[in-house]
């Protein structure tokens, strides 16, 4: 059976190829252009507008949106534009252009509407109400030195994806491994296995610890025993789009920022309300879907409130219903079982004609369900519930002109409270019940304005301070003690400037623009240490088709609770389990693991360099090439993390964290300083100790990781309201890993249980405005199986998936503003390439769970309403 899989597998590798260069036309095809959002008013859209008269702006956007344009003549008469180019809402890109002249945009009834502010109202131009997020940077004046790749809800949608950890995921830049669901036992990678079936972003593949996820520009609870945010806890229905900055941002943002920041932002001035039910099933079976949303709003003359609620439910997927797992013990999940329900309330308010509250607020609830059945007849079951919730106050405070003062703080908990059972032939043999439960407290404040006389043009300052408090309790009721308990208090400051040397219109032939920005984070950790990190970037528009932008900074991650505060242990196992067979009979080895209080925070240094290339002679095109480099130091790892420990004895490579013939009284300290201490060896195990292997968390690892980003949007017009829809986005990353100073650099990306050496996502599409219909192309690299002395090929895979569309037009009764979706994804059900499962156990899966999945095709079917 084994010699006929192994055959078919060849076949499918000669498929492949040929897969592969349709594959490489499509993307030849593709890379001249993305996917922009619809022409809608609650899409995002690429503007690129040159300095004009202010009314023939206004005029291009809402042609541009599909909008019809109101304005009064006498407020705009005789005024000027600056240049807009960028990807905003309509009404996002109005406000822009209408910043300081009184007036104010708003979409209303397929009409931009432009009118003048009302005096009672003026305090919403000043606050957050009708303000322009910027990801990456706390200046809304301009766009950042940092390459941005933006993920509009309706895209997300449009594509079939449920929620924001899916999307995420498709994304190159992301990597699947950690706390996501469907990662399963033998993953290598740092982060580990799901733990609550929700999702984190793990940007560059540097672990979900090193990409800091925010909401509207507000930090989040951790979950579980990771440093990372739970992103599946905000429903899809309440965001307006996702900012992605795959580019080192602590000294804006502070720690965790290494690979980047996720960035949720939500629906603002949200007026109306809509519907939407889903379902779908995966056609091999298992992971039948159901989802059902609600987001209603209300905007008023001194503010407005918006509310969103979704329910989602999915069933598992076991090892019998996929032909390439039912070698594998029954009662296995691959995929969990999960029932969850999401909510967001957001609103703001004018307190006064200079002040503005505004609030965010989150509550989860989230059950699933897995199983783990070994060859043994041991069953283990795992049934997590997470309940998280964050509510995030502001004001902000208009204090002169051009300059505003704002006071934030957000406080939230995720708490998943784990139940373990194991069986064996349906007898209970063990029930273990505990909690991950986390905090967070954090209060802000900064001050924002413009600096007038030092340069030509206005120069733009922020300046603030903060207090960050994190609490981590993991526990087993059973247990005599917390697994880890602590807490890490933060007080910081920052500063960020921004130059515009050169406006368009002011340069030369060869200067069409040019800015430069600067930023510096100081924060203190008592007790774990002090870091002060800079940031610098230009952008440099060489004409109005080119611009070249750079970065350059350091940034810095924090120890994890869990990896400063855990129990220590001391654990006496024979030696020959972990590769010492050429010792005596009887021989032990002792292990020292756990936390240390002693760790220090991670740092890295990152630096890119991008080319945009958005041509004034094709309108709608836009290319986005990045290089990026990063060198990352001091990282905290376990030394033997996963299987890896069992070649402690016999791996030279490890040699570094073995002492042999340790002294009685070295064996005796080790004991002494372990919380807990088990003796899995005979009675006088601790007479017969030949080694001691430290396997604690510590500071020892560097990493390289350079790589480059290929992003391009198009959208050509193909009649009076019909677009071709073009779009790519590329990831080739190198990453090289040393666990210390002394051993050599190993290849991390393109190795099993990593990221490839290139992901890319494309796709093809048009639409007329009520029919869409799009075809999506996804493909992950082959990868190395390294984990024996043989170097195994793990085939790379291409799917499709498409959509299709129909918005029900206006006058059509009780389907008025409805719209059907159809979609299916890995349209040819193609199967996770074949890798060898962990230690050729029948108990581990045949594939890579962290890049690919066993869902199969997927078939959905989503009817919205709006009113």
């Amino acid at each position: 059976m084994r010699v006929t899989q192994r055959a078919i597998q060849a076949m499918g590798d000669e498929m492949r190829v040929v897969r592969n260069g349709f594959f490489v036309g499509v993307c030849a095809c593709a890379l001249i252009g993305a996917t922009p959002a619809l022409a809608q008013a609650d899409k995002v859209l690429n503007f690129n507008l040159p300095a004009q008269s202010l009314t023939d702006a206004l005029r291009a956007i809402a042609r541009q949106s599909g909008l019809e344009f109101s304005a009064p003549a006498d407020p705009l008469r005789g005024k000027t534009s600056k240049p807009l180019k960028g990807h905003f809402l309509p009404a996002e890109a109005a406000k822009r252009l209408l910043k300081g002249t009184g007036l104010i945009a708003e979409v209303v009834e397929g009409a931009l509407i432009v009118r003048a502010v009302e005096a009672s109202a003026s305090a919403r131009t000043a606050g957050n109400g009708d303000d322009i997020i910027v990801t990456g940077s706390r200046i809304q004046s301009g766009e950042t030195s940092s390459s941005t790749i933006r993920l509009s809800a309706d895209s997300i949608q449009l594509a079939g994806q449920a929620d924001l950890g899916e999307a995420l995921r498709a994304l190159p830049q992301n990597f699947g491994s950690g706390q996501n669901p469907g990662v399963l036992r033998g993953v290598t990678s740092r982060g580990g296995i799901n733990a609550t079936s929700g999702s984190s972003p793990n940007l560059r593949g540097l672990g979900g610890d090193a990409t800091l996820t925010l909401l509207n520009g507000h930090r989040l609870s951790y979950g579980s025993t990771v440093q990372a945010v739970d992103i599946d806890a905000i429903p899809l229905a309440a965001i307006n789009r996702i900012d992605v900055v795959p580019d080192g941002a602590s000294a804006i943002y502070g720690s965790d920022a290494v690979g980047g920041v996720i960035n949720v932002i939500l629906k603002r001035d949200y007026d109306g309300a809509s519907l939407s039910a889903r379902l779908g099933s995966a056609t091999s079976g298992g992971d039948f879907q159901q989802q059902y949303s609600l987001v209603a709003g209300k905007k008023w003359q001194r503010g407005g409130i918006l509310a969103a609620v979704s329910h989602d439910y999915n069933s598992a997927i076991y090892s019998d219903q996929r032909a390439y797992t039912k070698y594998m013990p029954v009662n296995n999940t691959l995929y969990p079982k999960i029932i969850q329900t999401n909510a967001v309330l957001s609103g703001q308010q004018s307190i006064s004609d200079s002040a503005e509250f505004v609030i965010d607020a989150t509550y989860s609830h989230r059950k699933s369900f897995q199983t783990m059945g070994l060859v043994s007849g041991y069953v283990y079951e795992n049934r997590p519930r997470t309940t998280s919730y964050s509510i995030s106050p502001s004001v902000n405070i208009a204090i002169a002109p051009e300059w505003r003062f704002n006071l934030m703080g957000t406080y939230g908990q995720s708490d998943t409270k784990f139940d373990q059972i194991g069986l064996y032939n349906s007898t209970q043999t063990s029930h273990i019940r505990g909690c991950y439960c986390n905090k967070l407290a954090n209060v802000e404040t900064f001050t924002s304005g413009k600096i007038f006389g030092l340069l030509s043009n206005p120069v733009d300052l922020v300046f603030g301070a903060g207090y960050r408090y994190n609490h981590l309790t993991s526990v087993r009721y059973s247990a005599t003690r917390a697994d880890s308990r602590g807490s890490a208090e933060s007080y910081y400051g920052f500063s960020e400037l921004s130059l515009p040397f050169v406006e368009p219109g002011q340069g030369s032939n060869l200067i069409y623009r040019l800015s430069a920005n600067a930023a510096v984070r100081y924060e203190r950790y008592p007790g774990i240490g002090a870091v002060a990190v800079p940031k610098f970037g230009f952008l440099y528009g060489i004409s109005p088709s080119i611009d070249v932008k750079g970065t350059w900074g350091k940034s810095f991650k924090v120890p994890s609770l869990n990896e400063l505060r855990s129990a220590t242990y001391a654990q006496l196992y024979p030696a020959a389990t972990f590769g010492g067979q050429r010792f005596p009979t009887g021989s032990t080895l002792l292990i020292a693991s756990g936390g240390n209080p002693d760790l220090k925070p991670e740092k890295a240094t990152s630096w890119s360099a991008s080319l945009v290339f958005h041509p004034e002679f094709i309108s709608n095109l836009d290319i986005h090439a990045t290089y990026f480099n990063v060198k990352y130091k001091d990282r905290v790892v376990q030394p033997l993390a996963g299987t890896a420990v069992y070649q402690a004895l016999s791996n030279a490579a490890y040699a570094q964290y073995v002492t042999y013939s340790p002294s009685e009284e070295l064996i005796n300290q080790t004991v002494s300083d372990a919380d807990l201490y088990y003796n899995y060896a005979s009675a006088d195990g601790l007479n017969n100790v030949i080694a001691i292997l430290n396997n604690s968390y510590m500071n020892a690892a560097r990493q390289k990781i350079d790589g480059i980003d290929l992003t391009v949007d198009y959208k050509i017009s193909t009649g009076d309201a019909s677009s071709l829809l073009l779009n790519a986005n590329g990831a080739w990353l190198w990453s090289k890993q040393k666990l210390s100073s002394t051993s050599a650099y190993v290849d991390m990306a393109g190795i099993i249980f990593n990221p490839p050496r290139f992901k890319a996502r494309a796709s093809i599409g048009w639409t007329d405005g009520s029919l869409t219909s799009m075809f999506y192309v996804n493909h992950v690299s082959r990868l190395e199986d390294t984990r024996s002395t043989t170097i195994a090929k793990v085939a790379s895979q291409t799917t499709f998936d498409t959509s299709i569309r129909y918005r029900f037009p206006e006058q059509s009764g009780v389907l008025t503003q409805a719209s059907l979706l159809f979609n299916i994804q890995n349209l040819l059900n193609r199967r996770p390439p074949y890798a060898a499962p962990t230690s050729n156990s029948l108990d581990y899966v045949s594939y890579d769970s962290t890049n690919f999945s066993p869902i199969g095709r997927f078939i959905s079917l989503t009817v919205s309403k709006d009113w």
